[in-house]
């Protein structure tokens, strides 16, 4: 057991690192990749993709300017967010909305709802922000897909938005959790991946399940980087109180399909600075 001199050092190394640990949950990085894809169209080689996820209502700056200046400096191509923007008690939902609509405005921008969407919003409010982010020019891709054409080639564009219910760790449903399969895949995705497909999946954990469906590359968030990262190991715990989930930031590989995890924006972070993800990919060897 600790003697009280150490407590004593346990709680003044705390505070002394308190200020920084405060600093970084608002230090915004930007997280660049460059993925090869065998089946990428050759028309989209270097499409510039910026990935947002996890903001939880968290505001950087008057209205999000500061979050939108962040990326609008990468120029992307396309803006995706893959889910939990909103959350508990949605109080900022302008701040939220009016990022919304500066991207709109100037980027294709496409998402997919994530598990504090679908629980944190009444129907009222969820059909407010659905509307308004229609409006400004986002494209809702839950269980549906759109093409995407460039330079001759097109891409299917798809997302996934699944229930609670296949959410590891969500109260309600803990003791009676069910594993996602191939099979419900199937069923809530009207689409065959035969093309090139790009998968906006909020819950990174079913990845196997993504690269078996047949996507080439999927992104998610979910796990905010497991909350407290430390040297080697990174992230350590994820949402539903997990120790070393396998999927928590960057890039994976299961065969040929590919996954790009982002840390996220929001919620407490302890050494895990919020995280902008900037892909661009390139056409591989075949």
């Amino acid at each position: 057991m600790m003697n009280k001199s150490a407590y004593i050092m346990t709680g003044i190394a705390t505070g002394a690192a308190l200020p920084e640990i405060l600093n970084q949950m608002s230090e915004l990085e930007v997280t660049r990749h460059d993925i090869e894809l065998k089946k990428l169209p050759k028309g989209f080689d270097g499409l510039k993709i910026v990935q947002l996820s996890d903001l939880h209502n968290k505001v950087y700056g008057n209205y999000n300017i500061v979050l939108y200046e962040k990326i609008a400096a990468e120029n992307p191509d396309i803006v995706i967010m893959t889910g939990d923007m909103v959350s508990h008690g949605t109080p900022e939902i302008p701040s939220f909305l009016s990022l919304v609509q500066l991207l709109g405005s100037r980027f294709p921008l496409y998402y997919v709802n994530g598990n504090h969407e679908l629980s944190d919003m009444d129907e009222k409010t969820f059909r407010y922000v659905s509307e308004t982010m229609e409006k400004a020019g986002a494209v809702c891709l839950d269980n549906d897909f759109v093409n995407v054409k460039r330079g001759g080639g097109s891409i299917h564009m798809c997302g996934l938005c699944y229930p609670a219910e296949y959410y590891r760790g969500v109260k309600k449903h803990k003791r009676s959790w069910k594993a996602f399969k191939l099979d419900d895949m199937i069923n809530y995705m009207d689409v065959k991946p035969d093309d090139f497909t790009v998968l906006l999946a909020h819950n990174p954990l079913d990845f196997d399940v993504y690269a078996k469906w047949g996507a080439d590359i999927s992104f998610g968030g979910h796990i905010h980087g497991g909350f407290i990262r430390l040297p080697f190991v990174k992230g350590i715990i994820s949402p539903e109180l997990k120790l070393l989930p396998k999927y928590k930031e960057g890039v994976y590989n299961s065969g040929d399909s590919v996954l790009v995890v982002s840390r996220g924006l929001g919620r407490i972070r302890i050494f895990n600075r919020p995280e902008i993800v900037s892909v661009t990919l390139h056409c591989g060897l075949v």
